[in-house]
C-alpha cells in the first residue's frame, strides 16, 4: 500500500494554485449507489476556507445535487492529490457558458500520493481483458499495469518475440470505448507456476490517428478509485 502525506492548509493552497495555473487534470467521484465519475475537469477558482469551483462539465453531464459527497482527485506531475468534500449549490457558468461545480472547502486534510504508488491495475480492482496481436497471432491477455505511455500484460500462452518488435493492442474499456494502439515490446519474462506466466512489457506508440482519449479516461478513473481506497485503509 502506498504512503500518503497529509497536507497542511498552506501547502494545500499552494498545490491548488499550481494546479489551477497549469490546468491540471481533475476528476470528481460522486459517492452513492451507483457512484459516478466526472472527468476532464479543471480548477476554475477557489477561496480558502470557503469553496472550490471546477470547470469542464460537459453539456451532456447532469449537474449533481447539492450536498452530494464527493472525492476530488488532482493529477499534477508525479503527484496525485485526493480530498473529501461535498457539493454546494450551483456556482454559475464559466467563460464558455458551461456550468461550474462548487465544492465545500474540505474539513479533512488532503492526501498526497506519488503516481508510482497509485497503481492503475491493482490486485483489488477488476482486471481488464485485452487482445494483443503478435506476429500474426491474436492472443488473450490481462492488463496488469498501465500508464500514459506503457502497458504490462500477463498471458497464459507461451510467447517468443523479439525485443522492439511492434504489436497491436485491442481492448474494450469499462465505459464501452475502444482502445486500439500499436506498441513496442520492451521486455518479456516468464514466471514459473503462475496461471498467466508470460509477462509482456510494452511502450505505447500511438499514430497520428490513434485516439488516446479512452485510455486517459480509464487511467484517471482507476487512479481515482485507487486513491480513494488508500483513504479507506
Amino acid at each position: 500500500m502506498g504512503h500518503a502525506s497529509l497536507l497542511s492548509p498552506p501547502v494545500l493552497e499552494q498545490f491548488l494554485i499550481q494546479a489551477r495555473l497549469t490546468k491540471a487534470v481533475v476528476s470528481l467521484r460522486l459517492q452513492g449507489t451507483p457512484s459516478r465519475l466526472l472527468g476532464d475537469l479543471r480548477i476554475h477558482a477557489f477561496r480558502v476556507g470557503s469553496a472550490l469551483d471546477l470547470s469542464g462539465l460537459h453539456a451532456r453531464d447532469l449537474v449533481p445535487a447539492a450536498g452530494t459527497p464527493v472525492t476530488l482527485t488532482i493529477l499534477l506531475g508525479d503527484e496525485v492529490l485526493t480530498l473529501q468534500s461535498a457539493l454546494l449549490p450551483a456556482a454559475g457558468t464559466d467563460e464558455s457558458g458551461a456550468a461550474l461545480l462548487r465544492l465545500d472547502w474540505p474539513q479533512e486534510p488532503a492526501r498526497l500520493h506519488h503516481r508510482r504508488d497509485v497503481r492503475v491495475a491493482a490486485p483489488d480492482q477488476s482486471p481488464l481483458k485485452v487482445k494483443v496481436k503478435v506476429e500474426g497471432r491474436q492472443l488473450e491477455a490481462l492488463l496488469v499495469n498501465l500508464t500514459e505511455t506503457g502497458v504490462g500484460l500477463a498471458l497464459e500462452a507461451t510467447l517468443m518475440v523479439e525485443l522492439h518488435a511492434m504489436v497491436d493492442i485491442d481492448a474494450e474499456l469499462p465505459d464501452g470505448s475502444l482502445l486500439r494502439c500499436p506498441a513496442e515490446v520492451r521486455h518479456l519474462t516468464y514466471i514459473e507456476g503462475q496461471t498467466f506466466p508470460t509477462r509482456l512489457g510494452l511502450v505505447l506508440r500511438p499514430g497520428d490517428t490513434t485516439d488516446m482519449a479512452p485510455i486517459h479516461r480509464f487511467i484517471q478513473t482507476r487512479r481515482t478509485d485507487r486513491s480513494h481506497s488508500f483513504r479507506q485503509n
